[in-house]
């Protein structure tokens, strides 16, 4: 089973993925296995979508009951 990862996770693993490969100097299939990892790793960031910022960096929750309240204390 292939694991799902947020868009900033596929970021960071394809600059580490970059640099491992940058550093291994003779073909081998290490340098071959990253060649491939760097690829279905672009593949998957370009497929990725942006994450949702709340505000204030709240959670989808949080966002939803500070909404929630403000409506609530709201008078027509």
């Amino acid at each position: 089973m292939k694991q799902e990862f947020d868009k900033k996770t596929l970021e960071l693993l394809l600059i580490n993925y970059t640099n491992i490969n940058n550093d291994l100097r003779k073909p081998c299939a290490e340098k071959e296995k990253f060649e491939k990892l760097i690829k279905e790793t672009t593949e998957a960031l370009a497929k990725a979508k942006d994450p949702i910022v709340y505000k204030d960096g709240m959670t989808a929750m949080e966002f939803a009951i500070h909404l929630a309240h403000g409506r609530n204390n709201t008078t027509n």
